[in-house]
């Protein structure tokens, strides 16, 4: 798979190439990286990788079993704990200051957006009530959208991330909230990738600081929407209800499709 972008984005994308280069030396199935460089007479940058034969797990899952979603599930959290081993840092305030800073671009965003989310009460609601899960968190590199529209499933019934694109160092439990996406395909997938995470039970203050995540982004993702076009508002008004359907409306923070421990 090539990809040519303009030269003006050749930091950035060696950037991406390396932490592609990183990824790969953990052992995960994945896209990996072949070729970085310069073409098109200077004008562009290049990045090729191997391209991953198979059927993006979106559209793949509601077909399988609730097994074999289960069990895939099971490797995407497996393969997660062996990214963290590319780079990783002990708790500290480091993340609290960058998610911090995030999150008020997120506000000022939604705020200047000129719609409203029915409900926005309870959402600033969690905002203010859990600010401080942010503090003491560790940081990992990680895939910055590790959800089932980034994977694929292989004829060989194997599973592979793909487009790391916009990767870095996260809590890794902010990471982890790509489940909330996949959740809207396959629960069951994304209860075994938790389960696997967490080697069977996933704590309490795992579902406190991703309720804090996911209306952090979901209220980024409407302001961005609004930019869109109409069509692009009705899916996030739309996404946000289910959401809200999940958490009960936030009186409660493990959400409805769960379903439980192993």
């Amino acid at each position: 798979m090539l990809r040519i972008s303009d030269r003006s984005e050749y930091e950035e994308k060696k950037r991406e190439f390396d932490i592609i280069k990183r990824m790969s030396a953990t052992g995960i199935r994945m896209s990996l990286p072949v070729d970085f460089g310069i073409c098109n007479d200077g004008k562009s940058v290049y990045q090729l990788l191997t391209w991953v034969e198979g059927e993006e797990a979106k559209e793949l899952l509601p077909s399988l079993s609730e097994k074999e979603q289960y069990d895939f599930g099971w490797e995407a959290g497996q393969m997660m704990l062996k990214m963290q081993t590319a780079e990783s840092y002990p708790p500290s305030s480091d993340w609290a200051k960058i998610y911090g800073e995030r999150v008020s671009k997120y506000l000022e965003a939604y705020q200047a957006c000129g719609e409203k989310i029915l409900g926005e009460e309870r959402l600033y609601a969690v905002l203010e009530q859990r600010s401080s899960c942010l503090e003491n968190r560790p940081m990992c590199l990680l895939h910055a959208d590790f959800q089932s529209d980034n994977m694929v499933i292989s004829p060989e019934n194997e599973l592979y991330a793909i487009d790391f694109q916009g990767s870095g160092l996260v809590d890794p439990w902010y990471a982890l909230t790509g489940v909330m996406v996949t959740a809207e395909v396959s629960p069951s997938f994304a209860t075994g990738q938790l389960h696997s995470y967490f080697g069977g039970s996933v704590p309490n203050d795992f579902w406190e600081r991703n309720a804090y995540y996911v209306v952090a982004e979901s209220m980024n993702a409407f302001a961005v929407a609004v930019t869109l076009g109409q069509q692009e508002v009705d899916e996030s008004h739309a996404m946000i209800k289910t959401m809200f359907d999940w958490f009960d409306h936030f009186n409660r923070f493990i959400p409805s499709w769960y379903v439980g421990k192993t």
